[in-house]
C-alpha cells in the first residue's frame, strides 16, 4: 500500500493495531517519510503473528480507525496539523498516547533522493506467504531474565550485549548494546567474538531467540537470550526505558 501511494502521489493514512496497542501516522507526503523509511525490510516470514494468534482488543480498531478518519478529513480540508513525521502511539491499558518523531530517509529506495523502486513488486515473495511458511514453533534457547542481567551488570561481569532490532527501534530506546539487525546477522557474524559471553535482545525476545539459535548453530556457546526483550527490562528493571 505504501509503494502504491508513493507511485500515485497519494498520502497513506496509516493505522496499525496489535493486542492492546495501536499506531497512527501519515506516509507519502512530500518531504515526509514513507513506510519504507521506518521499515526498510519486512520481518522474517512468520515472525509477526496474525490476529488469530496474537489477538487484538475488540474496541481498538474503532479507536485507531477514528483517528485515521480524522487525519484524512484534515488532509481533505487542509486544516490542522496532520501526523506527518509523527507516529502517534496509543496504549489502551494505560490508557495514554505518546508521540515519536519520524524522519525521512534520504537513502530510502522508495521516496529517497535517488529511488530505486519505480513499480510495484512481487510482495508475496518479498514478505513471505503465511501458508508457505514453516510451522511457527518456539525456539528453545538458554535465557536470562532482566533482573538476572541487572545483577550481572551490578557485579561488574563483562557481558557483550547484542541488539538484533532495527535501527529505528534502537533510536527509541536501547541498552547501549552492539546493533546488528537480525536480518544482517549471518553476514555480520564476524563482528562477534565467541570467547565473550553474549546476551542477545530484541523488543520482546522472539527475534533474539532466533539470533541465539543461529549463533549456537554457528559454534557460539556462551550466548543467552534476554527473556521478554527490552520490554521486560523496562517493566522489571528500569521503567524510564520507553515501551513501544
Amino acid at each position: 500500500m505504501n509503494d502504491a501511494c508513493i507511485l500515485l502521489g497519494k498520502p497513506n493514512v496509516y493505522g496499525s493495531i496489535f493486542r492492546f496497542e495501536g499506531q497512527v501516522t501519515i506516509f507519502g507526503i512530500p518531504d515526509g517519510p514513507c513506510y519504507r523509511c521506518l521499515y526498510p525490510q519486512p520481518p522474517p516470514p512468520g515472525l509477526v503473528p496474525a490476529c488469530a494468534e496474537g489477538g487484538v482488543l475488540g474496541v481498538l480498531p474503532g479507536i485507531i480507525g477514528s483517528l485515521q478518519a480524522m487525519e484524512t478529513i484534515k488532509l481533505l480540508i487542509g486544516s490542522g496539523k496532520p501526523l506527518v513525521g509523527r507516529l502517534l502511539l496509543f496504549d489502551a491499558l494505560a490508557p495514554k498516547f505518546r508521540e515519536l518523531r519520524l524522519r525521512k530517509n534520504s537513502l530510502c529506495p522508495m521516496c529517497g533522493t535517488h529511488p530505486t523502486i519505480h513499480k510495484l513488486i512481487d510482495y508475496d515473495e518479498f514478505c513471505g506467504i503465511r501458508g508457505q511458511e514453516e510451522p511457527d514453533m518456539d525456539v528453545n534457547v538458554p535465557e536470562i531474565t532482566a533482573r538476572e542481567l541487572k545483577l550481572r551488570f551490578d557485579q561488574g561481569d563483562e557481558l557483550f550485549v547484542l541488539d538484533v532490532r532495527e535501527p529505528h527501534e534502537y533510536q527509541i530506546c536501547n541498552l547501549k548494546g552492539h546493533l546488528i539487525p537480525l536480518g544482517e546477522l549471518p553476514r555480520r557474524v564476524h563482528e562477534l567474538d565467541s570467547s565473550h559471553e553474549i546476551v542477545a535482545h530484541c523488543r520482546s525476545g522472539k527475534r533474539s531467540a532466533q539470533a541465539v539459535d543461529f549463533l549456537r548453530k554457528a559454534g557460539f556457546r556462551k550466548v543467552l537470550n534476554l527473556r521478554g526483550g527490552i520490554l521486560s527490562w523496562s517493566t522489571e528493571v528500569d521503567p524510564t526505558v520507553p515501551r513501544y
